[in-house]
């Protein structure tokens, strides 16, 4: 029996994949430990390979197609019960002499040495066949002794031209459906299809099951951070020198991490089956990364206790390898509470959708120059437009505004993070 390769549990609560790419084919060699198959996790792409060496038999899947943990994905014959192929006599195989004797047949009868067919007919007959192109010897007689008439002939003739007059309607049939046939597969298609695969049906799987299951509520606001501006250009140099790129980002993570802690119910899931609200003691962070591929939602774990220079730096480590999609499935999975940053050339506000079975979502978008009233005084200061979507089935709006004014404290004043400790 054929070795069977089921899919295994290969990350943290991971029921299925879908079939990348297959590196074998059905009869190629396979080693043991060499790759077999890539398949797309929660958002992670991993290579398996197979245990065993062999012929491969077979696979259960085609590309595109979601396999559960548990089914059998491949099957291979090992070595040792591969056998010699064995040689078979046909033993029903024509005889040599018959088949000459066919192949010369078919010779005469293609050069026109087969014997004639003998005629019996009045010598008026023959003559009239010959004024009508009517081959006599085509004809059917029906005269005594086999004899062939003139009205065999002239039946032979009409009925000749009828079959004529019919095939020549067919042929014009068939020749007006091939003409419309062409016509319709030349003509320029009005729409181009996909199939949706990889992250983008994660993606597609994930967004339609938090927008049918959670109650989405959007607030919005601005933050003016011109002190965080300047603090980031401050420690900008000092963060060159170990190597890391300072953005805004590491900052707004330490201030989301901050406000989770006095804001639990952020920092939770759902458990819908149970009717529960699971929160959760560690406070990891997902961070939406573009990627060509589309979203992927990389994790800074334990987000509160790392300084901002150490979460610039995970940031920077993760979003890189994001890019390149070598992350690992536990790099992948397990945040409680996730921020999508629109970016520099996003928009000002947007409604970013959560990542379901976490209640909150953080959207931090683009930073402008605006006229701010300081003092009774208009003067020009760094804004940010901000989001933040909740599921209104577990939070009302008076605690999601409170959870944005802590966020809001810290962006700008950032001597807070100094106050509070990193």
């Amino acid at each position: 029996m054929a070795y069977e390769f089921r899919l295994p549990d290969i990350g943290e609560g991971l029921h299925e994949a879908e079939i990348l790419s297959w590196f074998k084919g059905v009869g190629d060699y396979v080693k043991e430990n060499e790759n077999m198959v890539e398949v797309q996790t929660d958002k992670a792409v991993v290579e398996i390979s197979s245990p065993v060496a062999g012929i491969v038999q077979s696979f259960t899947a085609e590309v595109g197609e979601v396999v559960r943990v548990g089914d059998v994905l491949f099957t291979v014959l090992e070595e040792s019960q591969v056998q010699p192929e064995p040689v078979y006599v046909n033993k029903q195989a024509p005889n040599h002499q018959d088949w000459l004797k066919g192949q010369r047949l078919a010779t005469q009868a293609s050069i026109g040495i087969l014997p004639k067919k003998r005629v019996i007919a009045a010598p008026s007959v023959r003559k009239l066949a010959r004024e009508l192109g009517v081959a006599i010897t085509e004809v059917t007689p029906s005269g005594n002794g086999g004899k062939v008439t003139e009205e065999d002939v002239r039946n032979f003739k009409k009925q000749a031209e009828e079959e004529t007059a019919a095939f020549e309607d067919a042929l014009a049939i068939e020749a007006a459906a091939a003409v419309l046939q062409e016509s319709v597969l030349t003509k320029e298609p009005d729409e181009n299809r996909e199939p949706i695969r990889g992250v983008r049906r994660k993606i597609y799987e994930n967004m339609k099951l938090s927008k049918s299951t959670a109650v989405h509520c959007s607030g919005m606001d601005e933050v003016l951070i011109t002190k965080l501006v300047e603090l980031k250009n401050q420690l900008q140099p000092h963060a060159e020198k170990n190597g890391v790129r300072l953005t805004y980002l590491p900052f707004i993570v330490k201030a989301a991490a901050k406000a989770l802690k006095r804001h639990p119910i952020f920092n939770a899931t759902v458990d819908d089956e149970r009717m529960e609200i699971v929160f959760k003691k560690q406070i990891h962070i997902g961070m939406a990364t573009s990627t060509n591929e589309g979203l992927i939602v990389p994790v800074i774990r334990d987000a509160d206790k790392k300084s901002v220079l150490e979460i610039a730096r995970e940031i920077q480590n993760l979003s890189a390898r994001a890019r390149e999609r070598k992350l690992k499935p536990h790099e992948l999975t397990g945040s409680t509470f996730t921020i999508s940053n629109t970016g520099a050339k996003g928009g000002w506000f947007a409604t970013p959708i959560i990542n379901y079975p976490e209640v909150a979502i953080l959207g931090v978008h683009s930073i402008k120059k605006k006229p701010i009233v300081q003092n009774d005084q208009i003067v020009i200061g760094e804004v940010m437009g901000m989001s933040i979507t909740f599921d209104h089935r577990i939070i009302d709006g008076e605690p999601a505004n409170a959870f944005m004014e802590e966020i809001h404290s810290y962006l700008e004043k950032p001597e807070l993070f100094i106050l509070d400790g990193c």
